[in-house]
């Protein structure tokens, strides 16, 4: 049991150490308890004490799923402005589009309009202008 515990802790690790967004970096320093909780079932399983680890990381999963919101503020419902819709209908993504997603579709289109490949420099800017207006909200 313990190199399971010693192995699950090296990947809990490995993963926090990894290359994360600016996005998760934020998101966990407003759960820092949870954190807290995670090293030290690390701490506490490097030391040979299994039971208080498997007590400290199950805090640490409750306190992860049953308080996500914990010292996150939660952002303001925009209206719907046209220009978010004129910029959508542009690229080509839905409302529900995520960053990656309109980062591939400005790809995309802008393949095609690049002035290098054919295309004319007004129409590169409106791509550019339309994803940078889309990511900033």
């Amino acid at each position: 049991m313990v190199p399971v515990l010693l192995a699950v802790t090296a990947l809990f690790v490995v993963l926090l150490l990894a290359r994360i967004s600016g996005a998760r970096r934020i998101e966990l320093l407003h759960r820092w308890p949870v954190v807290v909780l995670a090293f030290g079932a690390a701490f506490a399983l490097m030391r040979g004490q299994i039971w208080f680890a498997l007590g400290l990381a199950g805090a640490a999963a409750i306190a992860w799923y049953f308080k996500p919101e914990r010292g996150v503020p939660r952002p303001a419902r925009a209206k719907a402005d046209p220009k978010d819709s004129e910029a959508r209908a542009m690229l080509g993504v839905s409302v529900n589009a995520t960053p990656e997603q309109i980062r591939a579709a400005y790809r995309a289109k802008m393949a095609l309009a690049h002035p290098d490949r054919g295309g004319n420099h007004a129409d590169a800017a409106r791509l550019t202008a339309a994803r940078d207006r889309l990511l900033k909200r």
